[in-house]
């Protein structure tokens, strides 16, 4: 029996007239499946749940030693960091911050596109600012959410609970960012944004804010300890 396609002439010959033997060789197939039978039916033939019994646990501690190397690379606060109920608060919008947080109050900004889009979806702009002493001067200080942004950033986690990005940007990241690139001063940023609550949510705001203030890591207790134990030992 011929194969004839719609709108393609017939042309007679193997190739049409037999097309599976053509690209099939059934006798080297036949061959292959009675050796591979030779010795009896396999197990896996003959206990098919079983053994997809044994792949599903396979699989599972797969999955267990991935996530228990994986514990290595989490961070201490982030399941603060990723607490969408606590960060996402006081929200305004970017042209709201743009415009009446640093225009209305003498700070010359503006945005651009940028066409980046963050880890969690979200298109930005990119922020530009005068220094108050180089007012010949642009320079970037970052990007932003839009068309708004919460308070507080919200850390982007991968299948194994590892940081793997932002998935949205807060505004006080926003304000960081243009203390560190003295676009406003830290006393400036809490006058125009006020200060923010010490708590567990804003410990790594002020701890960037220290670390700027006095340009140097900041060291939490047990990060001390640990120094003063290596200076101790290189001076023995």
């Amino acid at each position: 029996m011929s194969i004839i396609q719609p709108g393609q002439p017939y042309v007679p010959g193997s190739d049409v007239e037999n097309p599976f033997n053509e690209r099939h060789d059934v006798a080297a197939t036949g061959e292959a499946i009675e050796r591979m039978l030779a010795g009896g039916t396999p197990n896996w033939v003959k206990f098919p749940h079983e053994y997809k019994a044994m792949a599903k646990e396979s699989f599972q501690a797969h999955r267990e030693d991935s996530e228990r190397m994986a514990a290595q690379y989490k961070w201490a606060n982030q399941d603060v960091m990723t607490n969408k109920v606590a960060r996402r608060v006081n929200g305004i919008s970017t042209r709201d911050f743009l415009e009446k947080k640093l225009k209305a109050n003498g700070i010359k900004a503006f945005v651009m596109a940028s066409g980046w889009v963050g880890a969690g979806g979200i298109p930005t702009v990119a922020l530009w600012a005068t220094p108050p002493r180089r007012t010949d001067k642009l320079r970037f200080v970052t990007s932003m959410d839009v068309p708004m942004m919460y308070e507080w950033s919200i850390l982007k986690l991968d299948q194994y609970g590892i940081p793997s990005g932002t998935e949205s940007i807060g505004w006080r990241d926003i304000v960081v960012k243009l203390v560190e690139k003295e676009i406003i001063t830290e006393a400036q940023a809490h006058k125009l944004f006020g200060a923010p609550p010490p708590n567990a949510i804003s410990a790594t705001y002020y701890r960037t804010l220290w670390e700027k203030r006095h340009g140097k890591p900041y060291l939490d207790e047990d990060e001390r300890g640990m120094e003063s134990d290596e200076t101790r030992t290189a001076g023995v």
